[in-house]
């Protein structure tokens, strides 16, 4: 790894909690939703920089998760690739700390930065891309986003594309796979994230919907994590209690609930004998495939989502593509994913142990920057009502 320090270097590595930052006050948002915003901020959106001035901020859930570490990995080997300053900072799914550090992070003025961040609920999508907005900032979001705004309607320009996974076929591949392995029959128990948040709303709507065509499996409680390993984990040696002897299988909407769910059963000798699902992929819950102490993944290419997302920031930045320009399909999309259990987890392994920064340049993506893409969203089924 290159000295950050080092004068042939323009990146600045920044680690740290937004909720460091809370106490500092908000800039302006602008006042409506439209597509143009003011004019002001509507010239910003469309201005363009020289490489040389370009700069990208990052806005991740948990520093000490394995999926938002690949995340990183993936939007860092773009950055070095065109010697670009990366700030990354910490939400810890914090909504209000995020948008305080970004806003903070911008008062000077956004011009030549790209934003690629999880708002961590869709509460915080509007303000967020607003204050990107006000500043002249180009932003990407992940995850989460009200299915009232889309990049093309809401942002003045300056909010160039979102992308997700589409977590109903990642819930309904883990209850199937859970619900296979107890026989089709017995209790099991759920882990959820962020309650509001799409994904976890889409992955729990998957589960209910694989319980209607399996009437043998019965859903005991539904506990929600926050997305944490600690939380989780508390969460599961409840449950432990709550109903000694009878749960067959947990049903966890990320990996890292799922690591902290195996982390309590090891520890009443369970691991492995209770079955376990999550999703992300992350490196940890791959292990614990392999080791047999988990069932099943489904794995959503996170070096790809924070590769994608700045290039494709850093690109609306420097002009070599134009926001105005590209398709609905170009700006609102769904990225790869694939099923992981034993039968495949060591090829699933392969993919983090062989990552090679040189396989993310911005020269190899920009040809085709929607080369992970899987399909458009479909706002009909963004956000389902969960039963």
């Amino acid at each position: 790894m290159s000295n950050p320090s080092s004068p042939q270097r323009r990146r600045i590595f920044a680690l740290g909690s937004a909720v460091a930052l809370l106490g500092m006050s908000l800039v302006a948002c602008s006042p409506g939703p439209g597509a143009d915003g003011s004019a002001a901020a509507s010239e910003a959106c469309s201005a363009t920089v020289k490489p040389e001035d370009a700069k990208l901020i990052l806005g991740v859930g948990d520093l000490s998760s394995a999926y938002w570490q690949e995340v990183i990995a993936g939007a860092r080997a773009v950055a070095d690739s065109v010697d670009v300053e990366l700030t990354v900072y910490e939400s810890k799914f914090d909504g209000q700390a995020i948008l305080n550090t970004l806003t903070s992070a911008l008062a000077g003025g956004g011009a030549g930065t790209g934003i690629i961040v999880d708002p961590t609920s869709n509460a915080f999508t509007k303000p967020i891309v607003e204050a990107a907005q006000q500043s002249g900032a180009r932003i990407v979001t992940l995850w989460n986003r009200p299915t009232d705004a889309h990049p093309w309607d809401f942002g003045g320009g300056c909010w160039v594309a979102h992308t997700a996974f589409d977590g109903v076929d990642e819930g309904a591949q883990g209850a199937g796979n859970l619900f296979n392995a107890i026989g089709g029959t017995g209790d099991i128990v759920a882990l959820q994230g962020v309650p509001d948040a799409p994904s976890n709303k889409q992955r729990i709507y998957g589960l209910h919907q694989t319980l209607e065509k399996n009437p043998e499996v019965n859903l005991l409680d539904t506990q929600t994590a926050n997305w944490t390993a600690a939380n989780a984990q508390s969460a599961v040696n409840a449950l432990l209690s709550k109903y000694p002897g009878k749960i067959k299988g947990i049903f966890s909407a990320n990996d890292d609930m799922a690591v902290g769910a195996v982390e309590a059963l090891r520890s009443k000798g369970l691991a492995g004998k209770i079955f376990v699902t999550g999703s992300d992929g992350s490196s940890d819950m791959l292990g614990l495939i392999k080791k047999g102490d988990a069932l099943s993944t489904v794995k959503t290419d996170a070096f790809g989502q924070g590769a994608y997302g700045a290039a494709i920031a850093y690109a609306s930045i420097i002009g070599d593509i134009k926001p105005s320009e590209l398709t609905h399909e170009q700006r609102d999309f769904y990225l790869k994913q694939q099923v992981v259990t034993r039968d495949n987890v060591d090829a699933a392994l392969a993919i983090g142990a062989n990552f090679r920064p040189a396989d993310y340049t911005y020269d190899k993506l920009k040809d085709d920057l929607w080369g992970s893409v899987a399909s458009p969203i479909n706002d009909d089924t963004w956000i389902p009502d969960v039963p």
